[in-house]
């Protein structure tokens, strides 16, 4: 598996995960929540050979570093790990890493280093536990 990041106007990125993003089972997968882009998102999508497994999009602001909306084929365990663990290592040092996770994601979030900040009816906010001696 090979991930690949691209800012959110790359013209590779609508070859590359806009067959997703305008389908009807990973919009309802997102709990029918549009997927957004702009020159402010990077976006890190888990690839094998020409098959896209999933992707994180994220926002980046001066001090966040935002995931908002995300999609994993199958759920599947080892991709949701390398792409939160690709963002995480991207922008831990930097910014303070936060994702507004479905309910049923969080166990993901938490495998990988997030803890839940705050719960609504669907989703949770969560932060990425920093390490401030590794940012040394």
């Amino acid at each position: 598996m090979d991930i690949i990041e691209l800012s959110g106007e790359d013209q590779r990125l609508y070859h590359i995960v806009g067959h997703l993003v305008m389908n009807s089972e990973v919009l309802t997968y997102n709990l029918n929540y549009p997927f957004r882009t702009s020159p402010e998102y990077r976006w890190f999508v888990a690839m094998e050979k020409d098959t896209t497994l999933g992707f994180i999009p994220v926002k980046v602001t001066s001090r966040k570093a935002l995931i908002n909306n995300y999609y994993i084929a199958d759920d599947d365990k080892t991709v949701f790990s390398t792409l939160l663990q690709t963002v995480i290592r991207t922008f831990d040092c930097n910014f303070e890493v936060e994702s507004v996770s479905q309910m049923r994601h969080i166990r993901f979030f938490e495998q990988n280093g997030f803890y839940v900040v705050h719960y609504w009816k669907r989703y949770v906010k969560m932060k990425v536990s920093k390490d401030e001696e590794e940012c040394i």
